[in-house]
């Protein structure tokens, strides 16, 4: 798959209209991800264009070449600025590439996409990924080399993943069929079994 920073910039700047739209009440209340904010999600996501690589390199011993403890650092870092600039950020630097040049568009559109869910779905708000953003995540999780990053491939091997609102599909095996975007949730470890059928539900990663 090619590098596609246009596409990057379209799910940063629709992270940045979900993060305009919500209250104060809303910043500080739950995502799906265990711990963190809609304001911890937003620094993390514009870390990925404030961070130069030194800096990026430089958090990372820091946190003992822990991944996971340098994100959190980092995001704790990067929420400070607030989730107007915080917007503004993501917009004029959009189409920024990954901090690391080894990281595809696709590390950083996963990780947009799945993380602008993860803020939705944990405050009940309605909301859909563009189309385009959601084909190419989809595309990428289970075809592009650098895949484990976010999705291991023994998680998914076996299965057929098939989207009932596009046309899209891959693999072979135990059928899992359902929107598209609750797959790409699904295999990226959220639980959302119950807008997903056939009998390969029950293998996806948790």
């Amino acid at each position: 798959m090619e590098n596609n920073w246009n596409l990057a910039a379209k799910a940063r700047g629709d992270f940045a209209d979900v993060l305009d739209s919500l209250s104060a009440e809303q910043l500080a209340g739950q995502t799906l991800c265990d711990g963190w904010t809609p304001l911890d999600v937003a620094g993390h996501l514009v870390s990925f264009v404030e961070l130069s690589l030194p800096a990026m390199m430089l958090s990372m011993a820091k946190a003992g070449f822990d991944a996971d403890k340098a994100w959190v650092a980092n995001a704790e870092k990067y929420k400070a600025m607030g989730a107007p600039a915080i917007s503004k950020a993501l917009r004029d630097k959009g189409s920024k590439t990954a901090p690391m040049p080894v990281f595809s568009t696709g590390v950083v559109l996963m990780d947009v996409a799945v993380h602008t869910q993860d803020v939705r779905r944990g405050l009940g708000i309605d909301g859909a990924l563009d189309e385009e953003v959601l084909r190419y995540a989809l595309d990428w999780a289970t075809t592009h080399k650098q895949r484990k990053i976010h999705v291991e491939p023994k998680h998914i091997d076996g299965l057929r993943l098939e989207a009932t609102d596009m046309d899209w599909s891959w693999g072979d095996g135990a059928l899992v069929s359902g929107p598209a975007e609750a797959l790409l949730m699904g295999i990226n470890r959220r639980d959302v079994s119950a807008e997903l059928s056939g009998e390969g539900v029950s293998q996806l990663p948790s």
